[in-house]
């Protein structure tokens, strides 16, 4: 839920706002285009998978979260295929979110030596992302990639995203909040204080201060359980 994501207040109105147009109830006569496709992009470990599963739970639908990686094959038509049966899936279990992380990995730039095989994932990946094949159809699909290299995605798939919504580094105020979510929310005690920890995350991820947190409870539980690691 939103309520599990410290700070980004700003990027998850955005995100609302964006989607919002595409459930709003439109007077009669009267057309409106909505945003169903969101790029998320920069710094590694800001909460950009965090925020896709929001938008899902937020809208109580089916979240597939793909690994870029599972999309690519060795065989022949085989790539292109599952797109195309991701994106059937989606459309009959909507409304669905659809996650694709490391997203640069899909699109590599054309002219830059890709293979006839690339150009055609490129080709069936902005086929679906337009929604050619459902034209007419009721179906919600919401499709949200997730880069950290935002300029080495090819530029006709980044026009294709009407959404583009940088995901920063927590400030202050955001890490504040994280912290109590990992200190306190979970029965946490510590020494220093939370203003204190605040000061000396800065520069730090959400998924950095997360890995702190949980180094902290796993030595605080080797200390108070010695026997464990007899």
């Amino acid at each position: 839920g939103w309520d599990d994501i410290g700070g980004l207040d700003e990027t998850k109105n955005a995100i609302k706002s964006a989607y919002g147009l595409a459930l709003a109830r439109k007077p009669e006569g009267v057309t409106i285009d909505s945003w169903r496709n969101f790029l998320l992009y920069g710094p590694p470990g800001t909460g950009k998978t965090l925020l896709a599963a929001a938008t899902a739970g937020s809208l109580d639908a089916t979240f597939f979260s793909v690994k870029v990686s599972d999309m690519l094959s060795k065989y022949f038509g085989e790539s292109t295929k599952l797109i195309s049966a991701l994106y059937a899936t989606a459309a009959r279990l909507s409304p669905s979110v659809i996650f694709l992380d490391e997203f640069e990995s899909l699109s590599p730039p054309r002219g830059s030596g890709d293979s006839g095989a690339e150009r055609r994932i490129v080709s069936t990946l902005l086929a679906e992302i337009d929604g050619l094949n459902r034209k007419g159809s009721q179906d919600l699909i919401i499709t949200i990639g997730a880069t950290n290299l935002p300029w080495l995605i090819d530029t006709a798939i980044l026009s294709r995203f009407q959404k583009r919504v940088y995901v920063p580094l927590p400030d202050a105020a955001a890490r504040r909040i994280i912290l109590e979510i990992f200190i306190d929310r979970r029965g946490h005690d510590t020494q220093l204080s939370l203003a204190r920890l605040v000061e000396r995350t800065a520069g730090y991820s959400g998924r950095e201060i997360e890995q702190i947190c949980q180094t902290a409870v796993t030595h605080m539980t080797q200390r108070a359980n010695p026997d464990l690691m007899a």
